[in-house]
């Protein structure tokens, strides 16, 4: 019985700090600090796109069509840094993800370039998949579904 305690205590722990990682880097994705959804959604914009999805940690997270814009290729190059430096703050090996996915939803012709929705999406080493959505201003939602055109990288 004291096993199955101290079991629940770690899985409640790294529960809490991946919902925590997750909530911070789609905070930090839309937020001036990262200065990615500008260059992404101009560069989405222009090739018929609603949103775009990359893959953090990966070692590739600009999409190909975009490896020449330079600003967009370090911008996503330095989130992927974040997430790890977050990640490995929280006590987690970056190596240990499965995936780490931002998907940035754009409302072209409604509002400019700077603002987009993020939705962050984590799959743990268990497979636990942890998600959270935050909007331009900085406010999480609830629905992290869109009807919108998506392509994964």
């Amino acid at each position: 019985m004291r096993t199955n305690k101290m079991f629940c205590v770690i899985t409640m722990a790294s529960h809490k700090r991946l919902s925590s990682v997750v909530q911070s880097i789609a905070h930090h994705s839309v937020s001036a600090l990262s200065y990615v959804h500008p260059h992404l959604s101009e560069a989405c914009e222009k090739i018929g796109l609603d949103s775009m999805s990359v893959i953090l940690l990966a070692g590739n997270e600009c999409p190909s069509e975009f490896l020449g814009n330079q600003p967009l290729t370090l911008g996503l190059r330095h989130l992927s840094e974040t997430l790890a430096n977050l990640l490995i703050k929280e006590g987690f090996d970056p190596k240990e993800i499965k995936l780490a996915k931002l998907t940035f939803e754009f409302q072209h012709g409604k509002l400019d370039h700077y603002c987009s929705t993020c939705t962050a999406e984590l799959t743990s080493p268990a497979g636990s998949i942890y998600r959270s959505r935050v909007n331009y201003l900085g406010n999480t939602e609830q629905n992290a579904q869109t009807d919108a055109k998506t392509r994964a990288v």
